[in-house]
Parts: structure tokens; sequence; C-alpha cells
């Protein structure tokens, strides 16, 4: 027989007897306190035993816990021993340490437990009548946010699914999606890229009207990025047979707008959907700042556009999301960078979300993070998560999210990474080593106070004012060009300068172009259209010299005719930007090849652009090409991206709740 000791420090020596007592008759006792007695310790720690050791090292990882909260940790520590035991004591110092939550989770592990207090031991219906005295519904969320809350997976029959206009039926999973959004009225829905959350969503909107639970005579405000905003809902909406209105705010003049604003205030006559993108939040706020706001709902498609708590978007988002009954926040990248971008997310999605993460984002960081990285001035310039309280937040989102990964449930065709290494030419390379070695040195000694000056040796000069600046100068140089930051000494080129300027161009030094020549090469011997994602506007500029290609630029007035023809096959080349082509557009039927000419440092972006192909629809494997310049700061975003793409993952993981066929 084996019993577990948990001892709630600080420990009173007075419970020696009574733990003796209770341990009498044991072949093994396992604690978390050296006691006086023959026992196995047990801790939570790094694993780190020393040979002939019987303790027990539990290692973070396997806790699933914020054991960097001292109460949260000592429950971690019960429910460690109380597995191993038949039976356990929990033994306190004195009556006034008593945790009603603590005694709750152990009342709740099935296992004999006996509560000692000092020198008295507690009688099991005395335990019972304090967890029952004390504040129910508190204990009860306290309860429900530790012990890992699981949201309720309902199996539907095939006649429960909802069929569109046009007849189609929703998937299991996307029925999920409509019945979340239904029974919480503001919701998350964490889902990934391809998986029909647009179809979900018109779905919901369908069903809330049918119910009567929105007014149909009132618009629901839909905010994307422009290329979303001006294509793909009023598309998807067709394809699927619902008779909606479909209206723009996008690149229209003061006067439309105002048109466009007075027109929706008015009861509609049948369901409209006001697209708009985030740089019109503030013409929406400023029209209705004294004025009854006439939305019945409203849906984010990519809530990580608010990952920032500093931006004004985000509370320009919540100005405009007050007192709306329904909100749907879709996104398939949450956590781009890491879980500090999901405070600001929450909010939007439900400012009730205040209670689980605090009123500010500081009180979030300070809760869930510590420092990592900090200067010698102090500044911290970088956060880690404390141990383990990325399950703390996991559970406390499931409240308003549910989150549902692509992998068992479509077919998608197999992905295959490839870099494309190139070296850059000599005197491109020296220069990337002085700026690599000798600017950031200098910029390290004075800790970024000063900027400093580089000159080459054919009199090219660029000004660094901090590591920051130095890190996209290096990006630059690896992609072929350093944009000019330095009005030039030489005449000829500051004229140069001056007229690029004065066309809205940024000017820019060429060093090579090792990059495009070996874009050109895949080019010429492609046997089907290829999408270039580029990141710099210098690329851009250049590109004409060596392929013939289409831009796809939102800005276009032919912008969905461009998308039409792509998905035709009568581009073979199509050039975009991550920021303005990642998210939302379905391009998979015009190819199946993505090649990155300078791969973005976001891992949003990133994700969100290769899904452009890779998704539902497609084909064909899907191959994304990176061109890489050896030995450059290319190879250090190859593998940040991959870094950040397992904190990504971890976080869809923990709140997959999707229906998979086997369940079915």
């Amino acid at each position: 027989m084996t019993t577990g000791v948990m001892i709630v420090p600080p420990f009173n020596e007075i419970s020696i007897p009574l733990i003796k007592y209770g341990t009498q008759h044991s072949n093994e006792v396992i604690s978390n306190y050296k006691l006086g007695i023959p026992h196995r310790f047990l801790k939570i720690g790094e694993a780190n035993k020393v040979w002939g050791s019987t303790d027990i090292i539990v290692e973070p990882k396997q806790v699933k816990m914020n054991i960097s909260d001292p109460i949260i940790k000592q429950i971690a520590l019960m429910i460690e021993i109380a597995q191993r035991s038949d039976d356990w004591l929990l033994v306190y110092k004195d009556i006034r340490d008593l945790n009603m939550l603590q005694l709750l989770v152990a009342l709740s592990l099935k296992k004999p437990v006996h509560v000692i207090v000092g020198d008295k031991p507690i009688k099991d219906a005395d335990v019972i009548k304090m967890v029952q005295s004390s504040d129910q519904e508190v204990l009860r969320r306290q309860y429900e946010q530790l012990m890992n809350p699981t949201v309720d997976v309902k199996v539907y029959n095939e006649d429960e699914l909802i069929r569109t206009p046009n007849g189609a039926k929703l998937r299991q999973y996307q029925q999920q999606m409509v019945d979340f959004v239904i029974e919480q009225k503001r919701a998350g829905l964490f889902v990934d890229m391809g998986l029909g959350k647009t179809l979900a969503t018109l779905a919901t909107i369908n069903k809330l009207v049918e119910t009567n639970k929105i007014d149909k005579t009132k618009p629901i405000l839909i905010i994307a990025p422009i290329t979303v905003a001006l294509d793909t809902w009023s598309r998807e909406a067709e394809k699927w047979g619902y008779d909606f209105d479909v209206e723009i705010n996008i690149q229209l003049t003061p006067k439309k707008r105002e048109a466009l604003f007075e027109r929706i205030s008015k009861p509609l006559e049948k369901v409209t959907i006001v697209t708009t993108n985030p740089q019109q939040l503030p013409s929406i706020e400023a029209y209705f700042k004294d004025k009854p706001k006439p939305f019945s709902m409203f849906v984010i498609d990519e809530l990580s556009m608010f990952k920032s708590a500093t931006a004004k978007r985000f509370k320009q988002m919540l100005e405009v999301g007050k007192n709306i009954e329904y909100a749907i926040g879709l996104t398939g990248t949450p956590a781009p960078n890491n879980l500090l971008d999901i405070w600001s997310q929450l909010m939007i999605i439900d400012p009730k979300n205040q209670r689980y993460f605090g009123s500010n984002f500081f009180y979030y960081r300070d809760t869930f993070f510590e420092p990592d990285v900090i200067a010698r001035d102090g500044t911290v310039y970088k956060w880690k998560l404390k141990p383990n309280a990325e399950y703390d937040i996991y559970n406390k989102m499931k409240h308003s999210v549910i989150s549902m990964q692509s992998k068992g449930l479509v077919d998608l065709p197999d992905i295959i990474y490839d870099n494309r290494y190139v070296k850059m030419p000599s005197k491109a390379q020296k220069i990337y080593k002085d700026m690599d070695t000798k600017i950031r040195r200098h910029l390290a000694a004075q800790d970024n106070r000063y900027h400093v000056e580089y000159t080459t040796e054919e009199g090219d000069e660029f000004a660094f004012a901090n590591i920051g600046v130095l890190t996209s100068k290096l990006a630059q140089l690896s992609s072929g060009a350093i944009y000019d930051n330095i009005l030039s000494t030489d005449e000829e080129k500051a004229k140069k300068q001056k007229q690029a300027k004065k066309e809205g161009r940024v000017p820019f030094t060429e060093f090579h172009d090792v990059k495009l020549q070996a874009l050109k090469e895949i080019v010429d011997t492609a046997t089907s259209p290829i999408l270039v994602f580029f990141y710099f506007k210098s690329e851009l500029e250049r590109l004409g010299k060596y392929i013939e290609y289409e831009h796809l630029d939102p800005h276009r007035p032919d912008f969905q005719d461009v998308i039409r023809r792509w998905n035709k096959g009568e581009i073979p080349v199509l050039v975009a930007h991550p920021a303005s082509a990642g998210h939302g557009l379905n391009l998979q039927d015009g190819g199946h090849t993505i090649v990155w000419l300078t791969t973005t440092w976001s891992n949003e972006q990133y994700r969100q652009a290769n899904k452009r192909l890779h998704r539902s629809g497609q084909e064909n494997t899907v191959t994304v090409i990176h061109i890489v310049a050896e030995g450059t700061i290319d190879e250090e975003i190859i593998d940040r991206l991959d870094i950040k793409e397992d904190s990504q993952s971890r976080l869809m993981e923990e709140l997959d709740v999707a229906i998979r066929p086997e369940e079915t």
C-alpha cells in the first residue's frame, strides 16, 4: 500500500505524530516534503536524477498547469501525489491556511484523502461542509479554469446539418462552428485555413436571421484585409446561394461613404453585409459617434490584424464593437509570434474575457510572462512564458474560443518546402560582413543611442539608427538592394534619389541580382503557373528586367479580374506581397508553385500566404521554394519561422475540438 503525504507550506512539525500514524501500515510513502520518516520525495522540476536516488521528478511540461502560481503548483503536486497513492494525507499548518479550491480538487480526485491541520485531523464531513459553504459560483469557475475544461462535442445526424440555399450540406465541423457561435454569441473561431470559416459564418448569419436572433433590417459589419473585403465575401455569398446584399466600404470618396452610412442606418429590405478594412474604422467610429450604431453583428475576418494592444485600430474596434450582441473573430493564425499576441484579440471577441486575462495588456503580460532579454538600462526586449503558464491561458480561452486543425478534416495534397541557395558576389559579401560585424559592434557599444554611418568602397552611404535598422538593411542587402537613407554626396546619384522620391518611390542602391537570376531560372523551366511573393518594393521594381509578370495589387481597378484570370490558368507568373494577398484569397485553381524572393519574418503572413494555394480544392502537390542567400539573415528567418510555428501549433492543438470522420 502506498500513502501520499502532501504538505502545504509552511510545515508545522506538530503534525509529525499524525503523519506517522497515518502512514504506519504503508509499504511506501510519497511526499513533496523531506519528512523524518522513510519516503520517496516528489517534486516538479527539470529531470536531473542522481544515480541510486528514488526521488520522483515530474517535468513541468507533463503537468499542463500554470505552476508559476504557488497555489496552482501546490494543486499540481497534490494531483501527482494522489495519482501515485492508494490514499493520502493533506497537511496544513493552520486553519487559516485552508484553501477551498485545493480542498475541492482533493475531493474530486476519487482517492481517500485525510486532512490534517496542525495536530488535529479534520473529519471528512467537515471538509465537505467547508467547501459547500464557500462561494459556489466563484469556486466552480476557478475549478473549471484549472482542471482543463472541455467543450461538449456533439456528433450530428445527417438531417441536422445545415444546407445552404443552393443545396450544399455543411460538414460536421462547420456545423460545430455555427452552433458554438450561436451558443456563445461572441466567439473566436481559431480554424485552419481551408476549412470553410467563411461558409460557416455565412450559415451562422443566415441561421441567426431565420431564428430572429438578429434583426435582418440591420447590417452585419465585416472587417477584413482589403483584398478579402473587396472580393471574397461577395464571391462566397454568391457561390453558396445566399441572397445577401453586399456593400463595400473601401476606396470610396467621403461623399459616397457618408451616403453608404446614411443608407445602412435606415431599415434594410434584405440581409446586408458591409465589408470594410481596418483603415476605415476611424470613419465608422466618427460617423456613428453621436448616433446609434446600426450593426446587429460584426465579423472580423482575420482577427490577428488586431494582435497589438497598443495600436489605434484595437481601440477603434473596441469602440465600434461595443454593445453589439453577436460577434465572430476568425483566424487560422491567432498567435503569429507568441501568446503575447492573444490578449487584444480575446478582448475584441468578448470584453468579458477581462475576468480571465485582466483589464489591460500589462496585467496580462505580468501575470503570464517574465522578462527574457533585458538591456543594460533595464529595458525588456523580449518576454517569455512563466513555467507552464501557456496551459492556464489555453484553459481560460476555452470559454470563448474553439480551434480546429485541418489534419483529418480535409484531404489536402502534400506540401514540399525547398531552399534554393544562392551566393552573393564577393563585393556584396564584404559589405554584408562589415555591416554584420563592425556596425553591430558600434551600435552595441553605444547601446543604440547614436546612429552609425557606413560608406562602401564605391561611396554608397547608409545610416543605422539601431539594431532593428541594421537587421532590415542586412535583409535588404540579401535581397540585392538597400534603401537609401542618406542623400548621396554624388551629384548624379543624389539627382536620382530626389527623382525617385518625387515619383513616390523609395530610392535604393543595387548590389547584386543573384536572387532575381535564380527566379528567372525557375520561371524559365516551370511547367505550371507560379505565385511569387516579394518583401521589398525594390524587388518588385527590379523584377521587370528579368521576367514578365502580373502584380496582384488590391488597388488595381481590375483586381477581381486578375484573380479570375489567374484561377483560369491565364497568368504564368503572379507577383504579390504577403501583407496584401496573404489572407482569404482563393488562388488554388491557378497553380501549385510558390516562390519566396525574400521570406517574411511574420509567421502569420507566411502561413496565410502559402495557404492561398495549399487549401481545399488544390489537386496537386504544392511546392514552396525559398530563395536563400547563403550565409545571411535569410537562413535565420527560416529558422525563426519554424520556432514560431511550433508555438502556434501548440495553441491550435490545445483548443482543437473538431469532429473528425473516425469519430462519427
